[in-house]
Protein backbone atom coordinates (compact mmCIF):
# COMPACT_ATOMS: atom_id res chain seq x y z
CA UNK A 1 0.00 0.00 0.00
CA UNK A 2 1.32 3.17 -0.85
CA UNK A 3 2.22 5.68 1.90
CA UNK A 4 0.29 9.06 1.54
CA UNK A 5 1.99 12.60 2.67
CA UNK A 6 0.65 14.22 5.14
CA UNK A 7 -0.65 17.33 3.03
CA UNK A 8 -2.60 15.01 0.83
CA UNK A 9 -3.69 13.64 3.93
CA UNK A 10 -5.05 17.28 5.03
CA UNK A 11 -6.66 18.13 1.92
CA UNK A 12 -8.86 14.47 1.73
CA UNK A 13 -9.92 15.91 5.41
CA UNK A 14 -10.84 19.12 4.87
CA UNK A 15 -12.61 18.45 1.46
CA UNK A 16 -14.62 15.86 4.19
CA UNK A 17 -15.28 18.24 6.50
CA UNK A 18 -16.91 20.69 3.77
CA UNK A 19 -18.97 17.80 2.36
CA UNK A 20 -20.53 17.57 5.68
CA UNK A 21 -20.96 20.84 6.29
CA UNK A 22 -22.92 21.07 2.83
CA UNK A 23 -24.98 18.41 4.07
CA UNK A 24 -26.26 19.70 7.34
CA UNK A 25 -26.96 23.04 5.35
CA UNK A 26 -28.35 21.91 2.37
CA UNK A 27 -30.35 18.88 3.55
CA UNK A 28 -32.39 20.73 6.14
CA UNK A 29 -33.54 23.63 3.05
CA UNK A 30 -34.59 20.38 0.98
CA UNK A 31 -36.95 18.77 2.92
CA UNK A 32 -38.83 22.31 4.23
CA UNK A 33 -42.31 23.13 3.01
CA UNK A 34 -42.05 24.23 -0.36
CA UNK A 35 -45.05 27.04 0.65
CA UNK A 36 -43.75 30.30 1.45
CA UNK A 37 -44.48 31.71 4.70
CA UNK A 38 -45.66 35.31 5.17
CA UNK A 39 -43.77 35.48 8.70
CA UNK A 40 -40.39 33.85 9.66
CA UNK A 41 -40.56 31.62 11.94
CA UNK A 42 -38.10 30.46 14.60
CA UNK A 43 -39.09 27.33 14.16
CA UNK A 44 -39.82 26.20 10.94
CA UNK A 45 -42.11 23.17 9.89
CA UNK A 46 -40.41 20.16 8.37
CA UNK A 47 -42.46 17.74 6.47
CA UNK A 48 -43.02 14.27 8.37
CA UNK A 49 -40.43 14.52 11.33
CA UNK A 50 -41.44 12.77 14.41
CA UNK A 51 -42.20 14.40 17.39
CA UNK A 52 -39.25 15.40 19.42
CA UNK A 53 -38.02 16.26 23.17
CA UNK A 54 -37.18 20.04 24.08
CA UNK A 55 -33.45 20.28 24.43
CA UNK A 56 -33.46 21.97 27.74
CA UNK A 57 -36.37 21.57 29.36
CA UNK A 58 -37.43 18.09 28.52
CA UNK A 59 -40.91 18.92 27.23
CA UNK A 60 -42.14 17.47 23.93
CA UNK A 61 -42.10 19.67 20.57
CA UNK A 62 -45.22 19.69 18.33
CA UNK A 63 -44.73 17.64 15.43
CA UNK A 64 -42.37 18.93 12.59
CA UNK A 65 -40.55 21.64 15.18
CA UNK A 66 -37.18 22.01 15.29
CA UNK A 67 -35.90 23.60 18.32
CA UNK A 68 -33.67 26.59 18.53
CA UNK A 69 -32.24 27.60 21.96
CA UNK A 70 -32.82 31.73 22.75
CA UNK A 71 -29.44 33.17 22.03
CA UNK A 72 -30.79 35.92 24.94
CA UNK A 73 -31.38 33.03 27.76
CA UNK A 74 -29.81 33.72 30.97
CA UNK A 75 -28.00 29.94 31.47
CA UNK A 76 -29.39 28.83 35.22
CA UNK A 77 -26.29 27.13 37.02
CA UNK A 78 -26.60 23.74 38.08
CA UNK A 79 -25.56 23.64 41.77
CA UNK A 80 -22.13 21.86 42.46
CA UNK A 81 -22.11 19.15 45.30
CA UNK A 82 -20.14 20.21 48.37
CA UNK A 83 -17.51 17.92 48.97
CA UNK A 84 -17.78 14.98 51.36
CA UNK A 85 -14.99 15.46 54.09
CA UNK A 86 -13.29 12.08 54.64
CA UNK A 87 -10.05 11.70 57.51
CA UNK A 88 -6.98 11.84 55.37
CA UNK A 89 -5.68 8.33 55.87
CA UNK A 90 -2.52 8.58 58.23
CA UNK A 91 -0.03 6.91 56.43
CA UNK A 92 1.84 3.90 57.92
CA UNK A 93 5.35 4.56 59.28
CA UNK A 94 8.02 2.75 57.20
CA UNK A 95 8.93 -0.30 59.50
CA UNK A 96 12.62 0.15 60.06
CA UNK A 97 14.26 -3.29 58.54
CA UNK A 98 15.49 -5.79 60.93
CA UNK A 99 19.17 -7.75 60.35
CA UNK A 100 18.18 -11.53 60.70
CA UNK A 101 20.57 -12.96 62.63
CA UNK A 102 22.48 -15.77 60.12
CA UNK A 103 26.11 -16.69 59.01
CA UNK A 104 25.19 -14.25 55.65
CA UNK A 105 23.97 -11.93 57.29
CA UNK A 106 27.30 -11.84 59.93
CA UNK A 107 30.09 -12.03 56.46
CA UNK A 108 28.27 -9.67 55.23
CA UNK A 109 28.54 -7.77 58.35
CA UNK A 110 32.26 -8.60 57.95
CA UNK A 111 32.51 -7.23 53.79
CA UNK A 112 31.27 -4.33 54.97
CA UNK A 113 33.20 -3.43 57.62
CA UNK A 114 36.68 -4.74 56.70
CA UNK A 115 36.73 -4.15 52.69
CA UNK A 116 36.84 -6.87 50.33
CA UNK A 117 40.68 -7.64 51.56
CA UNK A 118 40.42 -7.71 54.87
CA UNK A 119 37.30 -9.96 54.35
CA UNK A 120 39.22 -12.43 52.61
CA UNK A 121 41.55 -12.81 55.32
CA UNK A 122 38.88 -12.71 57.91
CA UNK A 123 37.11 -15.53 55.96
CA UNK A 124 40.00 -17.43 56.12
CA UNK A 125 40.90 -17.54 59.55
CA UNK A 126 37.05 -17.96 60.53
CA UNK A 127 37.00 -20.87 57.90
CA UNK A 128 39.86 -22.66 59.15
CA UNK A 129 38.84 -22.09 62.88
CA UNK A 130 35.43 -23.21 62.63
CA UNK A 131 34.27 -23.13 59.07
CA UNK A 132 31.66 -20.15 60.40
CA UNK A 133 29.90 -22.41 62.40
CA UNK A 134 28.57 -20.15 65.03
CA UNK A 135 27.97 -23.88 67.12
CA UNK A 136 31.51 -24.80 66.84
CA UNK A 137 33.43 -25.41 70.63
CA UNK A 138 36.49 -27.69 71.47
CA UNK A 139 36.78 -29.28 74.76
CA UNK A 140 39.26 -26.57 75.93
CA UNK A 141 36.40 -24.14 75.52
CA UNK A 142 37.07 -22.53 72.15
CA UNK A 143 33.21 -21.77 71.06
CA UNK A 144 31.70 -19.85 68.04
CA UNK A 145 32.70 -18.70 64.35
CA UNK A 146 35.98 -17.32 65.69
CA UNK A 147 36.67 -19.66 67.90
CA UNK A 148 37.13 -17.43 71.20
CA UNK A 149 38.40 -18.73 74.33
CA UNK A 150 37.04 -18.82 76.84
CA UNK A 151 33.46 -18.50 74.41
CA UNK A 152 32.07 -16.24 77.18
CA UNK A 153 34.27 -13.57 75.98
CA UNK A 154 32.24 -12.72 73.48
CA UNK A 155 29.27 -11.58 76.16
CA UNK A 156 30.94 -8.54 75.94
CA UNK A 157 29.21 -8.27 72.51
CA UNK A 158 25.79 -9.26 73.36
CA UNK A 159 24.37 -11.66 75.84
CA UNK A 160 23.23 -13.84 72.39
CA UNK A 161 27.28 -14.84 72.28
CA UNK A 162 26.46 -18.84 72.38
CA UNK A 163 23.91 -18.38 69.19
CA UNK A 164 24.74 -15.08 67.65
CA UNK A 165 26.90 -15.32 64.14
CA UNK A 166 26.73 -11.45 64.20
CA UNK A 167 27.81 -11.46 67.34
CA UNK A 168 30.51 -13.73 67.34
CA UNK A 169 31.80 -11.99 64.35
CA UNK A 170 32.08 -8.38 65.67
CA UNK A 171 33.73 -9.73 68.69
CA UNK A 172 36.35 -11.33 66.09
CA UNK A 173 36.53 -8.23 64.55
CA UNK A 174 37.32 -6.18 67.17
CA UNK A 175 39.62 -9.35 68.73
CA UNK A 176 41.70 -9.45 65.24
CA UNK A 177 42.27 -5.87 64.50
CA UNK A 178 43.02 -5.37 68.98
CA UNK A 179 45.56 -8.24 68.85
CA UNK A 180 46.82 -7.66 65.51
CA UNK A 181 45.98 -4.63 63.71
CA UNK A 182 44.16 -5.97 61.21
CA UNK A 183 42.89 -9.04 59.58
CA UNK A 184 45.10 -9.96 57.12
CA UNK A 185 48.26 -9.73 60.13
CA UNK A 186 46.09 -12.18 61.75
CA UNK A 187 45.26 -14.34 58.85
CA UNK A 188 49.53 -13.95 58.27
CA UNK A 189 49.90 -14.79 61.90
CA UNK A 190 47.37 -18.19 61.37
CA UNK A 191 49.32 -19.23 58.46
CA UNK A 192 52.76 -19.30 60.39
CA UNK A 193 51.18 -20.60 63.64
CA UNK A 194 48.19 -22.55 62.99
CA UNK A 195 46.36 -20.36 65.48
CA UNK A 196 45.79 -16.92 66.34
Amino acid sequence: MKRLSPAVVLIAATAFVIAIDAIIVVAPQALADPAPSATISAAPAIADASPTVGAFNGDPLPAGTLYFADPNATPVPTPTPSPTLEPTPTPKPTPVPTPYDTVWNARTYAKNRLGAAGYACIDNVFTKESKWNPYAGTPTGAYGIPQAYPGSKMATFGSNWRTSPLTQVKWGIWYVTSRYGSACAAWDFWQANGWY
